[in-house]
């Protein structure tokens, strides 16, 4: 990728888009930003597109029908037609097509008609008949079309490429800084141009511009079309043309050479390939055929004629390196950092392969959503605010708040009759992903719909009717809508029961719910969620395999160590003892017995960057009692008994509020499962929207590509 680049504005692409749209070449002088799109994205687009990134281009934007409302590579977004994505986009002023050849007329057609400058058409083979089509369009919208059947176009001083061109070209070096000077190259076969330049950049040549104008038999711009544009670029100080037998490519420019030489101010120099082929022979181009008993297409018509036109012609790398140092006189580079820099590329390893996520950064005392601290959003934010952000990356505004309520208030009110054929379980995981499995209202919603904010808010709705029904609740939310009351008080409604809704309890309820709404792909029930979503699995069937992977060992240890926080403070008060004491002694027995203590350890966190801001919210709720006490010293205490340092994570806090709040124990686990239901419908379509289907998924690869640190207003 180059390093140092010269502005956007000042290249030879810039050239060529305000030649063809003086409005567009306005924008980009504002924007500083040449933007492309890229069209067809099956395992070659998709590839070259994360190549042209690397580079430096600015793919802005793609298009494959079945695809839109995707992104490729993580941040490129996909629309269903090019239409739509000059909709959002309307300064994109080059397009590549990468679609098979029986589709490529189409594709290709309706991105000229869409107004785009520069079309790269890669596609070969297109029958003649299309290609007809095709140009027939490319001149009645004046656009520069390049192809079919080729390799692409690249700009070295800017560090833009379209299409496949390998980094081997050199852009004019003057100190620390790029330039814009060089020669530009135009070859009609990708095979020829990268051997042709690395050939002029070992000799000192820079190129600012490589073009494949296309191998096959017709082809949307001819070098008599370019080749005066081009001379008329400033920086630009000699013209290559790289020919080949076959077609009249190569007689026509000639021909217009003579006729308007005046068009043509700067030297050119002519490779033609394929001195010694016989007639009929193919040279593995369209248009490299030379037709039996014609008198032009072979390599001594063309050779004649440009050598009638003044051009110098070679038939060998050695010769045209030559012929092009004559005329020159200059270097544009020292050589041997092109060649330090190309064996730099040479020696270097393959880049790491990773894949990004952008919902959750996790690292070791913090967890970073979307670029806000987890905990700062447990203070300020509700459940439904953190969905909404775990789903899209901002905040709701009212109106959407108001949008997400309704929605969840009306999911939490529907009926779930398909409860009674389910065997009772204590296994809350259990119980909720199997209701799941069987609940047509969540099925029916979430294929009426592609609003990901709007598909979490029902199923949190939907979730909270499950529990309300484990816990035995249900008809406390009877008759609920007709008194205005938040999703928070049904909430609260529903898992704990109770209908004197004092604010604080709500609102300490709701920040627990909140703090248990995602962990990043690392633990369990994400990682279920995204293999079931790799394989495109049913939205609820992932969801479902997600929840079930919450058990006393991830997610689950809320309940037993609720339960152990009410015994210390039952044998304390018993034994008429402290609670430092009272938990001593019980957890010595307790793991004497040979069990575990629960709500203790995590695998990344030593200080849980969730623990404070509850223990805050329970102090100004007025629940911060004996549990909570403990909770602060358990740590403390383990090492004493077991000499090891394991810090309190969020299952123990939560639990030690729960039973303050003289609520059932089992609720702990329930919050936890409640919670992470909106972190894992962010990750299952994450992963359906940006990432191949049947992926090798390697979780330690995973990187997070989202939002820095934001402050929240």
């Amino acid at each position: 990728m180059t390093v140092n680049k010269l502005s956007s504005d000042q290249g030879l692409l810039y050239y060529f888009i305000k030649h063809v749209r003086p409005e567009l070449a306005e924008k980009i002088s504002e924007t500083k930003t040449i933007e492309t799109m890229i069209v067809g994205l099956g395992r070659q687009g998709t590839r070259h597109a994360q190549l042209m990134m690397e580079y430096g281009t600015n793919v802005t934007c793609g298009v494959a029908p079945g695809k839109g409302g995707t992104l490729v590579h993580e941040k490129i977004p996909v629309y269903e037609n090019a239409n739509e994505a000059m909709k959002k986009h309307p300064n994109i002023a080059v397009a590549s097509i990468w679609r098979h050849y029986s589709t490529a007329k189409d594709a290709t057609i309706e991105v000229i008609r869409a107004g785009i400058p520069i079309v790269v058409l890669i596609s070969e083979f297109i029958p003649l008949k299309d290609v007809r089509d095709i140009l027939v369009e490319a001149r009645k919208h004046k656009t520069i079309l390049f192809g079919g059947n080729t390799p692409g176009i690249i700009f070295p001083p800017e560090g833009i490429k379209v299409g496949m061109l390998p980094d081997i070209f050199q852009a004019e070096q003057i100190g620390d800084k790029v330039g814009p000077k060089g020669v530009t190259i135009l070859s009609r076969s990708g095979a020829i141009l990268y051997h042709l330049s690395d050939a002029l950049a070992s000799a000192g040549i820079a190129q600012n511009g490589v073009l494949g104008i296309g191998g096959d038999g017709a082809i949307g711009t001819r070098f008599v079309d370019l080749v005066s544009k081009i001379m008329g670029y400033n920086n630009t100080e000699l013209v290559v043309i790289a020919g080949e037998i076959g077609g009249m490519q190569e007689e026509l420019l000639a021909q217009d050479m003579i006729a308007q030489p005046e068009k043509y101010p700067k030297p050119l120099v002519a490779l033609i390939s394929g001195a010694n082929a016989p007639e009929g022979k193919t040279m593995g181009h369209a248009g490299a055929v030379i037709a039996p008993g014609q008198k032009y297409g072979t390599y001594t018509s063309k050779r004649e004629i440009l050598e009638k036109a003044g051009v110098t012609v070679v038939n060998h790398q050695r010769d045209l390196i030559e012929a092009v140092k004559t005329k020159l006189n200059r270097s544009y580079f020292e050589i041997t950092k092109y060649y330090d820099k190309m064996r730099k590329k040479w020696d270097e390893r393959p880049p790491e392969t990773t894949w990004g996520t952008l919902i959750t950064n996790v690292m070791p005392n913090n967890l970073i959503i979307r670029g806000y601290p987890l905990q700062d959003i447990i203070a300020k934010k509700g459940l439904l605010e953190t969905s909404y952000l775990l789903q899209t990356g901002e905040f709701p505004n009212e109106s959407e708040l108001l949008d997400l309520e309704k929605i969840a208030i009306g999911a939490a009110l529907q009926s779930f009759e398909n409860h009674k054929d389910v065997p009772p379980s204590p296994d809350v995981s259990k119980m909720l992903g199997t209701y799941l499995l069987l609940d047509a209202h969540l099925s029916k919603y979430v294929n009426s719909t592609t609003n990901v904010a709007q598909i979490a808010a029902f199923s949190l709705g939907r979730m909270l009717r499950y529990l309300a029904m484990l816990l035995g609740n249900i008809d406390k939310m009877e008759g609920i809508e007709k008194q205005n009351v938040s999703f928070a008080k049904m909430i609260y409604l529903g898992l704990v029961g109770d209908e004197q809704l004092d604010p604080l309890k709500v609102k300490l309820l709701e920040s627990m719910i909140t703090a248990c709404v995602d962990h990043g792909i690392t633990p369990p029930s994400a990682q279920a969620t995204l293999v079931l979503a790799s394989t495109r699995a049913n939205y609820e069937v992932a969801l479902s395999a997600g929840l079930q992977a919450i058990t006393d060992v991830h997610g689950g240890a809320g309940q037993k160590a609720a339960e152990f926080f009410l015994s210390v403070v039952k044998k304390a008060q018993s034994e008429n003892i402290d609670l430092d004491e009272a938990t001593f002694e019980l957890m010595r027995d307790t793991i004497k017995e040979g069990k575990r203590i629960e709500g203790l350890g995590h695998r990344i966190h030593t200080q849980d960057p969730r623990r404070d801001v509850l223990w805050q919210l329970a102090e100004e709720a007025g629940y911060a009692r004996e549990c909570v006490a403990i909770s602060k010293i358990i740590s403390n205490v383990f090492y004493r008994v077991r000499g090891m340092n394991l810090p309190i994570n969020v299952d123990g806090v939560i639990a030690a509020i729960v039973a303050d709040m003289e609520l059932d124990p089992k609720l702990a686990k329930a919050i936890f499962v409640f919670g992470r239901t909106a972190g894992l419908t962010a990750h299952y379509y994450e992963e359906i929207n940006t990432q191949p289907q049947m992926r090798r998924l390697a979780f330690d690869k995973a990187v997070y590509r989202g939002f820095s640190i934001r402050e929240m207003k």
